[in-house]
């Protein structure tokens, strides 16, 4: 495959060339196909295909919100190439028998697929195993309630993991006490992030570990896990939306903040490692009746285009915090740059088309989008993976 005329960047600086893709990236310059299949970019941007480390693709045990097949497609759409499924099954990925099934049953997924463990409050051996998993890029720990049933709440637990897996370890750092007596006490929730965060990167800290935080929703979130050294990330859904979008579409956790908290959480882009989707997708029925999270494979890219045609972010910065650090900070060897020897992923976007989010044209079995109605400017127009097309204007192909 010869990706004719691309503008991408290229050791730091954007050029235009052509890209010689087969399973991996053979050659940059410029080349006339021989028998291979070309497209000619035109000059669109060209990304390496993006790394989304936060998705919960629902199987198994509850195929009905989405499954490996359409969660693949919906990544796929979005530009994303790569992405790391989470633990909360109502089938949980907290076995190493649960964790075999999980990797047989991605295999029918268009992305490439890998998987955090979930921490109990007991699976040590479990979790030392599943460490051993090239298909495992970080251990999962939920320091309060949300989707599923797994909680580790106590920090003699939190401490024995750290300590005992040496991958990168992913906190959904809300304290569960302090959430408790924030809903006691009638009161906004956001403490609970702030005191989970410190536990987990004080704990971490004290033992070495690679604390990752998820989701942060704040300002004051991002600079406390920066202060202890811990590698972060936030969703578009808090850097696009406010409160006020929880009257319509529903809770989420952690929970959406105020308008002055997206302005200020934009305000340390410079210092947030990765933009990830959680995407946690719903019926519309499950949201009505009070489930929390949001679908964002397809709308995630888009969303960052249009900040980028806004003036609030680089392009670089989003090759960065979308492929290049989360492919590094979960040991993803030869993922996330265009650069010969790197995996032959690229997603080739306009930049000026505009698009309309409408949740019934995504291929997420949700089939909703809390981004619904907005405009969006930049759409991704083509993707390959490991040298082959598999995604042209709206189509997929096997």
């Amino acid at each position: 495959m010869i990706v004719k005329n691309a503008r991408f960047f290229y050791d730091g600086k954007v050029v235009e060339k052509d890209i010689l893709v087969e399973k991996k990236i053979k050659g940059i310059g410029r080349f006339e196909a021989r028998g291979e299949e070309s497209i000619d970019a035109n000059g669109m941007f060209v990304f390496p295909g993006l790394v989304d480390a936060h998705v919960h693709l629902r199987e198994p045990g509850a195929e009905h919100k989405e499954d490996f097949e359409s969660g693949g497609k919906a990544a796929i759409a979005g530009g994303i190439t790569t992405v790391i499924d989470m633990p909360n099954n109502p089938i949980p990925t907290t076995t190493i028998k649960n964790l075999k099934e999980k990797i047989r049953l991605s295999k029918k997924s268009l992305a490439r697929v890998y998987f955090h463990f979930g921490a109990t409050k007991e699976n040590f051996a479990e979790a030392k195993k599943a460490e051993k998993f090239e298909e495992v890029k970080g251990l999962k720990i939920y320091m309060g309630k949300t989707t599923g049933t797994l909680l580790v709440d106590d920090e003699e637990a939190i401490l024995k993991h750290l300590k005992n897996f040496r991958k990168p370890v992913v906190f959904h750092a809300e304290d569960e006490k302090t959430i408790e007596v924030m809903e006691m006490e009638k009161r906004e929730r956001w403490p609970a992030g702030i005191v989970g965060i410190a536990k987990a990167c004080a704990l971490g800290k004290m033992v070495g570990a690679k604390v990752h935080i998820a989701h942060a929703t704040s300002y004051e979130e991002v600079m406390l896990a920066k202060m202890f050294g811990a590698t972060v990330e936030t969703a578009p859904h808090y850097l696009f939306l406010d409160e006020g979008a929880m009257k319509k579409w529903g809770g989420v956790n952690p929970p959406l903040r105020k308008k002055e908290d997206v302005e200020k959480l934009w305000k340390v882009m410079s210092k947030i490692d990765c933009i990830a989707t959680d995407h946690a997708p719903h019926t519309k029925k499950e949201k009505k009746d009070g489930a929390k999270g949001y679908p964002g494979l397809e709308t995630s890219l888009g969303l960052m285009l249009t900040a980028y045609n806004n003036g609030l972010i680089t392009l670089y910065e989003i090759e960065e915090k979308m492929a290049e650090n989360p492919a590094r900070i979960f040991g993803l060897s030869g993922i996330g740059k265009i650069k010969e020897g790197f995996v032959g992923d690229l997603v080739v976007v306009d930049l000026n088309e505009e698009w309309v989010v409408k949740g019934e044209n995504l291929n997420t079995k949700a089939k909703w989008s809390p981004f619904e109605g907005m405009k969006l400017r930049g759409k991704v127009k083509a993707v390959i993976k490991e040298g082959r097309l598999v995604y042209h204007d709206g189509n997929f192909f096997a």
